[in-house]
């Protein structure tokens, strides 16, 4: 099977950089406003030496090595290579998935929800239906279909964009996640696949599949989200970053 050009790029940084890229991507940037966001665009890398300078109004949400972190201006703050939170949920979010169940709403709420409609993945391996794009599985992993409306029950067909079978899947009432179905329509590296609606077929998502290899995948934030990012894995990212977002996640300026 051959490897697709962007893995191929992936690994070959992976590879030539190694321990350095470790040790310099200690967060970053999900997203940023203020007078500084330019200074500060998302998928730019923070190193644990470099200071962030902040004006007021500014606010900079950064993916550290445990997870998502805020920085408001003004102030200067350090990405120190010590972090002192609990860094498994990232490692949870990047194992490889065998059989996963389907994900309820309220199963797992997103942060400050309430109602259990702002649920979380529970993995980060899936396919956005509303989002589509480029998206990152391990070699030999499942793979989740997520959507954020789920309040309905509603049926989507899957192929690929250049034709072939189709599979019908059923979405139960409050449930945003189901497994790709691997065994009627396997994802396949490099292809890209079509999901549309059955009630209005005009909505359509493509989604491009880029396979990695299981012993590439990091064990910690920073690292994982840059991975993803480099692979132009974006809703992915997103998710990542939404999921590992904390309450109580802003930092103090020194």
């Amino acid at each position: 099977m051959a490897v697709s050009k962007t893995v191929i790029c992936g690994f070959a940084a992976v590879l030539a950089l190694g321990v350095s890229v470790q040790a310099v991507a200690q967060a970053v940037v999900v997203r940023s406003t203020g007078p500084s966001a330019v200074n500060y665009p998302k998928g730019k890398r923070l190193s644990g030496t470099e200071k962030v300078t902040l004006k007021a109004g500014d606010v900079v949400t950064v993916l550290d090595k445990a997870g998502t972190r805020i920085l408001r201006g003004a102030g200067m703050f350090s990405l120190t290579g010590a972090v002192n939170r609990d860094r498994g949920a990232a490692a949870l979010l990047a194992r490889s998935l065998s059989n996963p169940a389907s994900v309820r709403a309220g199963a797992v709420r997103g942060v400050g929800d309430t109602s259990g409609e702002n649920v979380m993945p529970v993995s980060i391996w899936l396919a956005d239906t509303e989002q589509g794009g480029t998206v990152c599985v391990p070699r030999g992993s499942d793979l989740y279909l997520w959507r954020s409306e789920s309040a309905k029950r509603s049926f989507t067909w899957l192929t690929e964009a250049t034709g072939g079978e189709m599979v019908r899947m059923q979405w139960p009432p409050k449930t945003v996640g189901i497994a790709w179905p691997k065994t009627m329509l396997a994802p396949q590296e490099s292809r890209t696949y079509r999901i549309y609606d059955e009630g209005t077929p005009d909505k359509v998502a493509e989604f491009q599949i880029v396979m990695i290899e299981p012993e590439a995948v990091p064990a910690d934030a920073a690292a994982l989200g840059t991975l993803l990012l480099d692979n132009g894995c974006k809703a992915q990212f997103d998710w990542l970053a939404a999921t590992l977002e904390e309450d109580e996640g802003a930092m103090a300026p020194e």
